[in-house]
């Protein structure tokens, strides 16, 4: 069994001093942080004449002499950094009223060893869920107190995600074992009413959430999987290295199991929308799969698919009606989501990012980074990346979220303007009459 340390405020002097330098960065004098943002999209004024507002920039409190960022997960509310030293690290997303604000970092803990195998987090709303090694832990995500901690017998081949009360990590050996994101501990009998004079007795826990009966706590993979699992209407979906997507569905009667062969591994991440999933095959495929039946007659079918012109480098981007992917060093394509068809091609070359302020953000072959026009596929806009060199695929919100391996993190969303001009007046608006002249 793996050996455990305490939260942040029991790690080593390295950490502390990392986490003052953090606490300096996050109120309002940080000269020495944007000397070392200057010129980059880290920087202020950078990120404004790309049309970006920089949100907020941290440093993950981290050894990070000895070691290095491994992973930034962004969710919804929380972007979650995993570091080599086994720190997990979760900092808020956006401001909550009454909560704490934008960029602020919750809490950090250590799990398994320094050095052991990184996994990235899967940032739930209620949970954070870290898979390393032999282990599958979960975090609240609001207070960073151990929720559970699992040991499958077998070391998970991706990242451990929760949709709804459960979560799912998937196994080395093939299967997905499913934990219930609140344990669920039996009912306990009613106590003896307490005899006038003693003191009253304690109140039971109540019980927590017993595990469906109708889906087992080990699914059947249908063979490795090698990416994160992703949420997909109200149930979930993985894609095998063989190339075989799994859907997990609810339906009237609990859930059904449905499968589509792509016919090749995906080349990254699948995107999920409503009941469409859009993927990037090896093979050079990009297709659009949705859930075409009635509720309880579920399956899945291609709306459409395109082979082409290239091997697709990562997966595929979703940004309202345009679907990007990259080739490579054939370029960008863009296809229309609900159609497939061509939209433009772009000879920008790289790793696609993120999508935000109408442009798909991707990291060029000079390690720039590049925003591409998502109407027109006309190069809008290039930032030097400085040392936000590890890259951040945010496939969930419009953000752009860059990383540098000594653990800085800034968080780019379009910038919201205020027109200038006065509304006009409506059209229907009666004309002003003049006084009548009493003289």
């Amino acid at each position: 069994m793996l050996e455990e340390t305490a939260p942040v405020i029991r790690f080593d002097v390295a950490l502390r001093i990392a986490v003052f330098c953090c606490s300096i960065m996050s109120v309002g004098g940080r000269a020495g942080a944007e000397s070392l943002l200057c010129g980059t999209a880290g920087d202020e004024l950078v990120a404004a004449r790309m049309g970006l507002a920089r949100e907020w920039v941290v440093q993950v409190p981290f050894d990070s002499a000895g070691w290095r960022l491994e992973h930034v997960t962004v969710g919804t509310d929380l972007v979650v950094a995993c570091s080599g030293d086994g720190g997990v690290h979760a900092v808020q997303a956006t401001s909550v009223a009454g909560g704490p604000r934008a960029g602020s970092v919750l809490w950090s803990q250590r799990v398994g060893t320094p050095g052991g195998p990184v996994q990235a987090a899967g940032a739930g709303p209620r949970i954070v869920t870290v898979a390393r090694d032999l282990d599958v832990f979960a975090f609240d995500a609001g207070s960073g107190a151990k929720v559970w901690h699992r040991q499958p017998g077998r070391p998970p081949s991706a990242a451990a995600i929760t949709v709804d009360d459960w979560a799912y990590a998937p196994l080395s050996a093939g299967g997905v074992m499913r934990y219930a994101v609140e344990p669920w501990t039996a009912p306990q009998k009613a106590p003896t009413p307490a005899a006038a004079g003693d003191r009253p007795a304690r109140r039971p826990a109540e019980p927590q959430k017993q595990p469906a009966p109708s889906l087992p706590l080990t699914l059947d993979a249908g063979g490795r999987v090698e990416s994160a699992p992703f949420a997909y209407d109200g149930g979930l979906g993985w894609i095998t290295e063989a190339g075989v997507l799994v859907a997990i569905v609810p339906v009237s009667t609990g859930w059904k199991r449905v499968e589509f062969d792509l016919g090749s591994a995906a080349s990254g991440a699948a995107v999920a929308r409503e009941r469409s999933i859009v993927v990037a095959t090896q093979r050079g495929d990009l297709a659009r799969i949705a859930d075409t039946g009635a509720d309880d007659v579920r399956t899945l079918d291609a709306v459409w698919h395109m082979v082409l012109d290239g091997l697709p480098e990562g997966g595929p981007l979703v940004s309202g009606d345009t679907v990007v992917v990259s080739l490579g060093d054939e370029g960008l394509r863009a296809f229309a989501t609900d159609t497939g068809s061509p939209r433009w091609a772009s000879p920008v070359t790289g790793r696609l990012v993120a999508t935000a302020g109408g442009r798909a953000w991707c990291i060029d072959r000079v390690g720039r980074l590049v925003g591409v026009d998502l109407a027109t596929g006309e190069p809008a806009a290039w930032m030097c990346l400085g040392e936000f060199t590890l890259p951040v695929v945010n496939t969930l919100t419009e953000r752009l979220v860059l990383a540098s391996p000594d653990g800085l993190v800034v968080s780019l969303a379009p910038r919201r303007t205020v027109s200038a001009v006065p509304a006009a007046e409506p059209a229907d608006k009666p004309a002003e009459q003049d006084a009548p002249n009493d003289t």
